[in-house]
């Protein structure tokens, strides 16, 4: 007869790792492709406004520029601005496949704030991932899109009435907020 206590090792030793308690580089040499990012940001991902706030625009081009947390810690803590989940999709979706071209995209609707997104290449056309977006309707994977125009004119302007145009909206960063691509 087996001990108790040599059984309760074996016991936590046979029983599979649990998903929150995955490393970031387990997961990603699990996934094949956007759709399984995708399907992460869903399930998991949630938008924090409080933290997104540092991604307000400064009139001081010199201002800080907002700590971002590497993809490693957006896998681990689940949670993070529009920046912090827009740099987690574009590492992880290029290095499942580098033929994605996953880039930063940033909108400012005005002049006082920023919001981060994903875009990518599939088949020639863009897709735009969003996640982390306070307004439930805008959430998720969206496209084809022939080009970012494309997006903002047949997608984002439609789901967003109030604004009838954008004050900035390409890929990388806004002028004078990053001088760097993280």
């Amino acid at each position: 007869m087996m001990k108790p206590f040599p059984a309760l090792i074996l016991f936590f030793l046979l029983i599979p790792t649990p998903s929150w308690a995955q490393t970031y580089e387990k997961w990603v040499e699990e996934c094949h492709s956007y759709k399984d990012v995708a399907q992460w940001l869903n399930g998991n991902f949630q938008y924090d406004q409080i933290r997104d706030g540092e991604s307000r625009l400064s009139r001081n081009t010199r201002a800080k520029p907002p700590r971002v947390q590497a993809p490693e810690e957006t896998f681990r803590h689940r949670t993070g601005g529009s920046l912090d989940a827009a740099l987690f999709a574009r590492k992880t979706l290029n290095r499942i496949n580098p033929d994605y071209r996953a880039r930063i995209i940033h909108i400012a609707p005005d002049r006082t704030h920023v919001h981060y997104l994903c875009g990518f290449y599939v088949g020639g056309k863009l897709f735009v991932m969003d996640y982390w977006n306070s307004q439930e309707k805008l959430i998720g994977t969206h496209g084809p899109f022939e080009n970012l125009k494309d997006y903002v004119q047949r997608f984002y302007l439609k789901h967003q009435p109030q604004h009838q145009s954008l004050f900035s909206c390409s890929f990388g960063f806004p002028p004078g907020k990053l001088s760097k691509s993280p």
